[in-house]
Parts: structure tokens; sequence; C-alpha cells
């Protein structure tokens, strides 16, 4: 006759319970009393576990209950499992209370110094939450956001998917910026001719900022120079500052030290662009609720 091994398959949560109160007490009855059962009952459920596990657990020496050496790695095992349990549990209430947990964020580069100005009251606010973000264009974000890999994304346009949920935001003007020490920086007012004859830093083809741009020239019949074709804010403001042209850039992009040391906002008539910002999510997503919450304070700080 071949003998079983011994095994865990089959073992319920709710017999470890009642074996390692057993254990902890050394009694069937104390046990039974705590876990608001019957003496019989938890005698069944101890036996039942030794048929499974197919070696003795305990044994009744003058009449006092003891474990035997499986009945000791079992209860270790009991113990280490109901631990985790319990810990799972806590962490849960926490994440349902905004006590931990982190939000996903994915924005275009353009967008991140408008949102990173959210972050530190929001943080403030929740200070057990942590925010993970990724910066990248809008064709990389539109990737991301198919493949669920963020909570939530902040877009110049729209994204053109189906199955998304939309959420306008803020919108913010755009300004055209140059050197401070540019020719045209120093006038009262500058016409949308003269910004014919200048060499522009450009956003790349697709973004907000491009589009609006370009649809301000067709309108004033403007062909303009380009010279540098950028997909970094930060390399935009770079390359002005370098005297390699000027371009256009959000507000919420520049910073009061931006404005106080080497760039400045060109006074030009008739350009008054707003730029839009969207935020998005799969639709069905299910948000935790630090990332929720997020959500509607963007939302309502915009």
């Amino acid at each position: 006759m071949v003998q079983q091994s011994p095994s865990m398959k089959g073992i319920t949560l709710h017999q470890m319970e009642v074996f390692e109160a057993v254990a902890r007490h050394g009694s069937y009855t104390r046990a039974a009393e705590e876990l608001y059962l019957t003496q019989p009952t938890v005698s069944i459920q101890v036996k039942q576990l030794s048929k499974i596990i197919g070696l003795p657990l305990v044994e009744m020496v003058s009449k006092k209950l003891y474990l035997t050496k499986a009945g000791d790695a079992l209860l270790a095992t009991c113990r280490q499992v109901l631990s985790q349990l319990s810990t799972l549990d806590e962490t849960l209430v926490a994440l349902q209370d905004l006590e931990l947990g982190t939000i996903r964020i994915a924005t275009v580069e353009s967008g991140k110094t408008a949102l990173v100005q959210q972050l530190k009251p929001f943080l403030d606010r929740y200070p057990g939450l942590e925010l993970s973000m990724h910066v990248g264009n809008h064709d990389q974000l539109l990737e991301r956001l198919q493949n669920n890999e963020d909570d939530i994304y902040l877009f110049g346009l729209p994204p053109a998917l189906n199955g998304v949920e939309v959420f306008p935001c803020m919108d913010v003007p755009l300004h055209i910026v140059a050197h401070c020490q540019h020719p045209l920086a120093g006038q009262a007012a500058v016409t949308p001719q003269q910004l014919a004859q200048e060499s522009w830093i450009l956003n790349e083809p697709g973004t907000a900022s491009r589009q609006l741009l370009e649809a301000f020239f067709a309108a004033q019949s403007i062909k303009v120079r380009r010279r540098l074709e950028l997909s970094s804010t930060e390399a935009i403001k770079a390359s002005i500052r370098a005297g390699l042209g000027i371009a256009v850039l959000p507000a919420s992009s520049l910073s009061p030290q931006d404005l106080d040391t080497d760039l400045a906002i060109l006074p030009v008539a008739e350009f008054s662009l707003r730029k839009q910002w969207h935020l998005a999510h799969l639709k069905g997503k299910c948000l935790s609720p630090g990332a929720a919450v997020f959500l509607d304070y963007v939302l309502e700080r915009f």
C-alpha cells in the first residue's frame, strides 16, 4: 500500500483560524469560545485537517493537548498566512483611506510644468500617496494609453481613440517668446508681418501649439522661416537663449525666473491664442481611490 504524501491542498482559511486558536489555547473548548463555535465543531475541523494532511496534528496526554511535529509545522504556516492576510487587510483599508498608494501619471512634455505645479499642494494634503510621472510626446502617450500603463494622462490635443474618457481642463494662453535682447523684445507692439522675417523654433508636428500657430499664420497669410523643430519645451527655451530664433510657448511653461532673466514675451497684435489641456483615461478604468481624488483635484484646480 502506497502511503499518501502530506499535502496542504484543500485546507481552508477557516480551518487555519480554528487550528491556530486550538494551538494557542491548548484547548478545543477555549478555542470554540473565542470563535463562537461549538466544541464538537472545532474538534471536527482539526480532525479534517489531519485527514487532509495525512498526519496527526495533536495528541492528548493526561487530558492535556499537545501538538505533534506536523502540528508545529502547520501552526507556523497558519500564523504566517494569517499574518500576511492581516497585513493585506490593513493595506487595503489604508488605500481606501488614501493613506498609501502610487498614482501613475503620463503627460506630454509641454504639460509637465503645469502639472508639477499642482503636485506639492496635493501631496501636502495626502502625504501617504506617491506620484510617478512619465513624460513623452503625443504618440508615445497614445501608445501608453492603449496599453493601460498609467492611471491618468494629460494631453495637449484630445486623444483620437475610441474607448477613452476625456476631461477638458485648464486652458492657458500661448505667447510668442524671444531672447530678452532680441530687437523685437524692446518694441511696444509687434505686427504679425514682422514675425515673417524671423527664424522660428517650432514644436513637433501634431502638437496643439504647432496647430494653433499654423492656423494663426494661415489667417494672417504669413509664411514663416523654420530653423528648428523640437519636441522638448526645455530644448526650445534653450534654443531661444542661444539666439536661434523665436517660438510659441504656453504660459504655464514660462517661470517667473525665465522672464526675469533672459526670455521675453513679444507683444504681438491680434495674437490671443489659448491652448486647451485634456485629462484622459480608458473608459471603464478602475481608478484607485488616490487616482480618482487626484483627477478630481486637478480638474477643480484647473
